[in-house]
């Protein structure tokens, strides 16, 4: 209970100071939501396999949080951070044995309608910048790369040992998470977007929590 207390009072301030531009709270705020859930997580037994692989997706989550904080000169650091934290959230989400079904067709449909929708917007949106093309293929790569990870979310509704209630966490989480990236996208390449800021790191800290929490229900650790 200590832990969503820790969690319920940190992240809305940095969801607060994210709104305000308040930079010096937020080198504190940022971090420090990151640093109380990779803790929680580590606490209540999350490094045990396959739980190292979603505790090292929080690590590199957290290094991009810091690398995005500083210079816009590492924006490329951050970039490849969450690319990074991804990749283990994909290994995460693919534990346990899959029973394929027709089913499986309706996620498959809705992350392509996202994809052919809103993908190639951010995709004009950095060509047509002088400045922002060297980021195309690492921005790319990093739609694909999320994208794989939504789609994994999804397919554990297919696999066991994944249940619910932890299935509906990484789903709801992984969908905010992509939704946080969009909406980064989508203020740095294309148009600002009022309370952009907020929205971004409101849909992030909910979908990180819906990840790791739904990761320590699949696993027993934690009682929802």
């Amino acid at each position: 209970m200590g832990w969503i207390i820790a969690l319920g009072i940190i992240m809305p301030l940095e969801w607060i100071a994210t709104g305000k531009s308040w930079i010096r709270a937020r080198r504190i705020s940022k971090p420090l939501s990151l640093i109380i859930l990779i803790a929680m997580f580590i606490v209540l037994g999350g490094w045990r396999q396959p739980g190292y692989l979603f505790l090292g997706g929080l690590v590199f989550s957290l290094l991009g949080d810091i690398f995005l904080l500083m210079n816009k000169k590492f924006f490329i650091a951050g970039l490849l951070s969450f690319l990074i934290a991804h990749i283990f959230y994909i290994a995460g989400l693919v534990y346990g044995k899959l029973s394929p079904g027709w089913e499986m067709l309706i996620p498959i449909i809705i992350i392509v309608l996202i994809s052919v929708t809103v993908y190639p917007r951010i995709v004009r949106g950095v060509r047509s910048r002088l400045e922002h093309r060297h980021l195309l293929l690492p921005v790319v790569f990093y739609m694909i790369t999320i994208t794989i990870m939504l789609l994994m979310a999804m397919f554990t509704w297919f696999r066991a040992p994944w249940v619910y209630p932890s299935t509906l966490l990484v789903s709801i989480g992984a969908l905010l998470f992509t939704i946080s990236d969009t909406l980064l996208a989508t203020g740095r390449f294309l148009r600002p977007l009022p309370y952009g800021d907020f929205l971004v790191m409101f849909t992030y800290h909910l979908g990180q929590i819906g990840i790791s929490f739904g990761a320590l229900s699949m696993m027993g650790l934690l009682t929802l």
